[in-house]
C-alpha cells in the first residue's frame, strides 16, 4: 500500500478504532488526530431541575447519545453535590445507548445499559433512538398506561444547530432533552502538535483523507482554519479549502454530520458504519 494521510476530527484513534484487517498496514499511514471542540458544562436551572427529578426516581428511562455526555453528566452530578443520590437513582432507571462505545463508558461506572439499535445493524446514530422511541411509544399504546413513560436526554446544546433535536411528540412518552452541555471550536491549539503536523500537509506524500466525526467538529474544524490562516483562506469558502488542501475523499462518519458538509457544499462519501471504525473502512477500501 502506498503512503496516505488521514486526517480525522478527534484527539485520537484507538486501537479498537482500527479494522482488524489493515493493522499490518499502519505503518504506511500519517495520523493527524486534531483535537477540534471543547466541551462547556452548563449548570441551568432546567439540568438542576432534572437532577432533582433523577433523585426523586421521576424519569424512567435515561438515554445518553455519546462517551462524552456520560462523562458531563457524572462530573455535573458531582459539582451539584448530587452525584450518591443520582448513581443510587440511576440504579433503579432502565439506561438506553446509541452505540457500544458509550455503552463501555457506562459499564466503567458500574451501569448496565443496553443499545438501542437492537436489529444489530451497526449504524449507531440518532436515527436509532428515534426508531427506539417510536417503537417504545408502540408498544405502550397497546396496554393502558396510567403515567407516560418518563425519558431524559441530557443533550448537547448544539444538538438544535445541528439538527438532531428530536421533535417528535409521542402519545404514551414523556422526553425531557435537557442541555447538559456546549460544544466550540478548540481555544488553545497554539501549541498543538497535531494542527502543526496540518500546516505540513503539502510536504507528505501520499493521498490525504479527511475525516469528521460529527457535525460539531465539521464547524469546529473551518472556524480554526479560517483563525489559523486568515491571511491564505479569508475569502474562500470551506469547499475551496478543502479543494486547496488537495483532500482526495472527504469520509462523514454518519447521516447528520452529512447533512452539515451539504449545506457547505463538501463532495464526501458517508459511511455506511456509523462509527470511526466505519470511516476508517471506507478510506482503507478506497486505497
Amino acid at each position: 500500500m502506498d503512503n496516505i494521510n488521514i486526517i480525522i476530527s478527534r484527539e485520537e484513534v484507538l486501537r479498537d478504532d482500527i479494522p482488524n484487517n489493515v493493522k499490518e498496514k499502519l505503518e504506511n499511514v500519517n495520523w493527524i488526530s486534531l483535537p477540534t471542540i471543547d466541551f462547556r458544562k452548563i449548570y441551568s436551572k432546567e439540568v438542576k431541575e432534572a437532577l432533582e427529578r433523577i433523585t426523586n426516581l421521576y424519569y424512567h428511562y435515561c438515554i445518553f447519545l455519546s462517551s462524552n455526555s456520560v462523562h458531563l453528566f457524572f462530573e455535573i452530578a458531582s459539582d451539584e453535590k448530587k452525584l450518591t443520590e443520582t448513581l443510587h437513582a440511576l440504579s433503579k432507571m432502565k439506561i438506553v445507548v446509541i452505540g457500544p462505545k458509550t455503552k463501555e463508558t457506562l459499564k466503567n461506572y458500574g451501569f448496565d445499559s443496553e443499545e438501542a439499535n437492537n436489529h444489530k445493524n451497526n449504524n449507531y446514530s440518532i436515527i436509532d433512538i428515534k426508531n427506539f422511541l417510536h417503537k417504545l411509544d408502540l408498544e405502550n399504546k397497546k396496554q393502558p398506561q396510567i403515567i407516560p413513560v418518563r425519558i431524559l436526554i441530557p443533550r448537547s446544546a448544539q444538538s438544535i444547530k445541528s439538527n438532531n433535536f428530536i421533535d417528535t411528540n409521542f402519545d404514551s412518552i414523556e422526553l425531557n432533552q435537557v442541555f447538559f452541555y456546549d460544544i466550540s471550536e478548540k481555544k488553545d491549539i497554539s501549541n498543538s502538535s497535531q494542527w502543526k503536523k496540518l500546516n505540513k500537509l503539502s510536504s507528505y506524500s501520499g493521498k490525504t483523507f479527511l475525516i469528521f466525526t460529527s457535525p460539531s467538529t465539521v464547524k469546529s474544524f473551518f472556524k480554526i482554519i479560517y483563525q489559523l490562516s486568515s491571511y491564505h483562506f479569508d475569502d474562500k469558502s470551506e469547499r475551496d479549502i478543502i479543494q486547496d488542501m488537495k483532500i482526495h475523499k472527504v469520509i462523514s462518519i454518519g447521516p447528520t454530520t452529512s447533512r452539515v458538509l451539504i449545506e457547505k457544499n463538501i463532495d464526501h462519501i458517508e459511511s455506511s458504519v456509523h462509527t470511526v471504525k466505519g470511516t476508517l473502512e471506507v478510506v482503507f477500501d478506497l486505497v
